[in-house]
């Protein structure tokens, strides 16, 4: 007698075969896609730092840290936002935004967006500004000039602690103008009283240690605060890029005992910290700036 179908068992063994193929190549594919996604994001940074050395050699080796209103005018990449003094602020242009000041060397603002993170859009669309999903400028290296109608003791003009020019940089090859965080500029120290003050990094290890593993380096890392393959990308100051493994960032960076003061045991809310005493490094660490006697 012929048969016309399979057995049950045929049909178990078939599903089980599938599930097993299911279950190596999803992830295989998964990953596939995320190299895609850092091949396309270590290509963005690429021309964000191309962008920066062309604005530097437009004004004079210094770095992008204006602070102005451009009304009534409005950024080109984003005309609907308005505002210079809240509630909104989408044509107050600093270190919120320092994208508009490269954007006319790019000509391209998808560039400053992660493929691999998702972003703020109601700080998008109202302030024009990239939290979440863009890339963050190092404020310790170009400074933050917070002068916008202010005036004397208001200005609030943070320098960096390297003087805000390329001539402060010894090794531009090797110190970080840009990582992938979620705000626009990189975690920093603010050292001094008003209107002069200065910046100094927030390099210490810990800090950046319980941030990328969600609180401790036994915990598994977080995608979203290291998007690419358990790493990120980094520009420097000669304007390559690359991408670097979370466990060689953290080598990169000094320990409490290595940078004082370090009075935080976690970020705080914001971009900036304010500290008392000046800060102080043993080591040589010029990922940071630090750089070794």
């Amino acid at each position: 007698m012929r048969r016309l179908g399979f057995t049950l068992i045929e049909l178990l063994v078939v599903i089980a075969i599938i599930a097993i193929l299911a279950a190596i190549l999803f992830p295989v594919f998964a990953q596939a896609r995320e190299k895609a996604r850092q091949t396309s994001c270590l290509n963005n940074c690429k021309q964000i730092g191309l962008g920066i050395m062309m604005y530097l050699n437009d004004w004079d080796e210094t770095f992008p840290r204006n602070d102005d209103c451009i009304a009534p005018n409005r950024i080109p990449y984003q005309p609907n936002a308005t505002g210079c003094s809240g509630p909104t602020y989408g044509q107050r242009v600093n270190h919120y935004k320092w994208q508009y000041w490269i954007y006319p060397y790019v000509k391209n603002i998808q560039i400053f967006f992660c493929p691999s993170r998702n972003f703020d859009r109601t700080a998008w669309e109202q302030n024009a500004e990239i939290f979440d999903g863009g890339y963050s400028l190092a404020l310790h290296i170009t400074g933050a000039l917070n002068t916008w109608n202010r005036t004397g003791a208001n200005q609030q003009i943070r320098n960096s602690f390297l003087g805000g020019t390329m001539a402060g940089v010894q090794r531009p090859a090797e110190t970080m103008i840009l990582m992938e965080d979620r705000f626009p500029g990189v975690r920093h120290y603010v050292f001094g009283p008003q209107p002069i003050q200065t910046i100094y990094p927030m390099a210490h290890r810990h800090l950046w240690e319980a941030w990328f593993y969600n609180g401790g380096s036994n915990n598994p890392v977080n995608k979203k605060n290291a998007p690419h393959n358990e790493g990120l990308i980094i520009v420097y100051v000669d304007g390559h890029a690359k991408w670097m493994q979370v466990r060689e960032f953290l080598a990169k960076s000094p320990t409490a005992q290595q940078y004082t003061p370090s009075p935080l045991s976690a970020f705080p809310g914001g971009m900036a910290w304010t500290i008392n005493p000046q800060p102080t490094w043993t080591g040589d660490w010029p990922l940071w700036g630090l750089y070794g006697n």
